[in-house]
Order: structure tokens, then C-alpha cells, then sequence
């Protein structure tokens, strides 16, 4: 197969495929709020792959009007999404493979009451729907949709007719017929069947036939979610069973697994995760179609398990205490960044590092998730 440019130059050209990878970025990091008419707030722990997301979303659209860029706090990068996300997300995948976030989000769309110029606001798509079945005069529009605010009943059929969804006649000196436009009815009659109704079919059905964009997905999905790179054992960890299924399934279609089940672990005080292995094929094959990665330590990661041949072999084990040693003198002092300043494989590094530790030549410290060497 042909080799493309990354998945992450081609979402600029393909919107199909960028919003195939917000869904997973939707489901998989967004901040599952308890209140529906919050906005959308997306959390990255990566610079780099928080930057690029942040540039996609608006080279869309996507971005509120009011958008402050990337926020930094505890080591996490996140932005704002306009509600209007939701709606383009749902509109253009037509379903996630997530039950729960699809719904959520479905249900997200029906409650929004925020005043922007759009006609996504659950009081005038109320009208709308009205007016769909037939005009109206203003008092007994409201009354048909049960509004009781006067002056804001006005504001959002005076919304809706700037956007040209709805048309105002007046008919006599006080009353005015209100009936629905082409583009409101299109509208209307689409919001409803893609939105509130669930369809059978989804944009991700896609990945099953076709292996480059199955590959596209499987990269961001890595980028956010996958462990053991570097150990030639890589493995997607999530709380969702439904999405890791899905993944599982995919995996399956493609050869980039040899497992025949999902593993479930159960934590005490949280919710169980749901882990599937890949083979370590998989990773050459999906960095070829798609990558590199977003985020320059991952790309790391991805290519050094490709150039690490079989896991542990290299041609260095003499001199691997002395070049370890060399290099936490200059500050390099945790197993991923002597891995990548020595070329040796991390399982190799780590055993060698365990030995040094022991020997009593290096102090091991605790820092955030894992672990520095200094000499002792």
C-alpha cells in the first residue's frame, strides 16, 4: 500500500477523517461533566498532541468565540469546544462507538440554552418543530411550544429569521404569521432523524473495510492510549468496554492482535479498565500508513520499537552499566531517555538499571509516575 502523509496533515484536507478522530478524542478525553449545558472542555496530557488538536479544531470551527488557547495545570492541557462541536461531531460520524457518550452527547444537543446566533437551542428547535407542521401566528406559536417570555420569544424567532429559517408575514396591523423556510425544514427534519434519533449506521463503519483509515484511527488512539511501545508488548488500557471492544474487533479484522479476549482488572474504589493487546507487528505497521505521531515522544517510542528488531537484542550488553552510568551523569537518568540516547532496547535498560541499583552505584527516586536515577 501506497504510504500517505500522516493521518494528522491529511485531517486538514479530510473532515470525514478528522471528525473520526475527535469522536475518539470526545470519548476517550473529554471531561465527562454532570451538567449537561456546560461546555465541552477537552484534556490532553501531552504538549505536543494538545497543540495539534487545538490547531484542528480550528482550522473547523470548532473553537468558542471567546476561546483562551491551551490551559496548563498538574501536568494537563486542555481547551474549550463550542457546543456547536457536539452537533458537527454527531452530524458528520452519525453515531460513536460509544453508547454512553453518544447518548450523552444527544442528549447535550436537546438541553442547550445558550443565545449565540445558531439555531442550536432547545427553544428554537421547539419552534421549529412547530412550525414545521404548519404556520403559526406568534401568540399561538407560544402557546403551542409553552413559552411565556415575551421579549425572548421574540429574540429567537428574530434568530431564526436572520438565519433564514423562518419567514414573518404580517397579516393586518398586529398579526403575524410565522411559517418554516427550505433551510429550516431541512434543518429540522435533520436534526431530528441524524440527532435525536440514534441511526443504525456510523462513519467508523468504515474501518472495517478499509485498513488505511482503520490504521489512521489505531494512531490516535495510540497517541492517547497505548502502553508497553518500547517493550515490544503494546496494549490499550480503557474504562470504556464498549469502545475497547470495538477496538478489539478492529484489531481482529486486521491481524493486529493474536489474543482471543479482552482482559478485565477490577480496582478497588474505581471502575474496572479493559485492556487488549497488540501484536508487536501491529506497531510497525501502523506507524508505516500513518504515522508520525503528534506528540515527539510517542514518535520516540514508535520508532524505536521498530528499529529494536527482536525484544532485548542488541549488540551492546558489555558496555550497557558503563554507557548507562555515562549518561545519568549528564542528567539523562530515567529508562525511557537513556533507552533513546543509547539505542538499546528499554527491557534491556530497565534490567541493567535494576542491577546498578542493587550494586549500590545508582539511588532510585520516586518522581510523578515513575522513576529517576541518580548516582549514589
Amino acid at each position: 500500500m501506497k504510504k500517505l502523509k500522516s493521518v494528522y496533515q491529511r485531517m486538514y484536507d479530510d473532515k470525514g477523517l478528522f471528525f473520526l478522530g475527535y469522536g475518539v478524542l470526545y470519548i476517550t478525553e473529554m471531561k465527562r461533566v454532570k451538567n449537561l449545558l456546560d461546555v465541552p472542555e477537552l484534556r490532553i496530557k501531552s504538549k505536543y498532541l494538545a497543540e495539534n488538536w487545538h490547531n484542528l479544531c480550528g482550522q473547523y470551527g470548532l473553537l468558542p468565540k471567546s476561546d483562551k488557547g491551551i490551559h496548563v495545570k498538574d501536568g494537563i492541557y486542555s481547551f474549550r469546544c463550542s457546543a456547536l462541536s457536539i452537533y458537527e461531531l454527531l452530524n458528520e460520524v452519525r453515531k460513536l462507538p460509544e453508547k454512553e457518550m453518544d447518548l450523552n452527547l444527544r442528549k447535550r444537543l436537546t438541553n442547550i440554552t445558550y443565545t449565540d446566533k445558531n439555531p442550536l437551542n432547545k427553544n428554537r428547535i421547539k419552534v421549529l418543530k412547530a412550525l414545521n407542521q404548519k404556520p403559526f401566528l406568534t401568540n399561538e406559536l407560544a402557546r403551542k411550544i409553552n413559552f411565556c417570555s415575551g421579549n425572548e420569544f421574540m429574540n429567537h424567532l428574530n434568530t431564526l429569521m436572520e438565519l433564514g429559517y423562518i419567514q414573518r408575514e404580517k397579516l393586518g396591523k398586529q398579526k403575524v404569521l410565522n411559517s418554516i423556510t427550505k433551510i429550516g425544514k431541512d434543518f429540522i427534519s435533520h436534526f431530528v432523524n441524524n440527532i435525536q434519533n440514534v441511526p443504525a449506521k456510523s462513519l467508523y463503519d468504515q474501518c472495517f473495510k478499509n485498513k488505511q483509515i482503520s490504521s489512521d484511527l489505531m494512531l490516535i488512539i495510540s497517541e492517547l492510549e497505548m502502553g508497553g511501545i518500547m517493550d515490544r508488548t503494546p496494549y490499550l488500557q480503557m474504562k470504556s468496554k464498549e469502545f475497547v471492544e470495538f477496538i478489539f474487533q478492529l484489531c481482529k479484522k486486521w491481524n493486529w492482535t493474536n489474543k482471543s479476549a479482552i482482559k478485565k482488572r477490577d480496582l478497588i474504589g474505581y471502575e474496572p479498565v479493559y485492556t487488549i493487546y497488540l501484536s508487536a507487528k501491529s506497531v510497525n505497521e501502523i506507524y508505516a500508513l500513518s504515522g508520525p505521531c503528534a506528540d515527539i515522544i510517542k514518535d520516540q517510542e514508535f520508532r524505536k520499537a521498530i528499529s529494536a528488531g527482536k525484544p532485548g537484542c542488541h549488540g551492546k550488553i558489555g558496555n550497557t552499566k558503563k554507557e548507562i552510568l555515562k549518561l545519568v551523569v549528564k542528567d539523562i537518568n530515567t529508562a525511557r531517555q537513556i533507552c533513546f540516547e543509547s539505542k538499546i532496547g528499554v527491557q534491556n535498560i530497565r534490567r541493567q538499571l535494576v542491577k546498578l541499583t542493587n550494586e549500590g552505584k545508582l539511588i532510585r527516586e520516586k518522581a510523578n509516575r515513575g522513576y529517576i536515577y541518580r548516582l549514589n
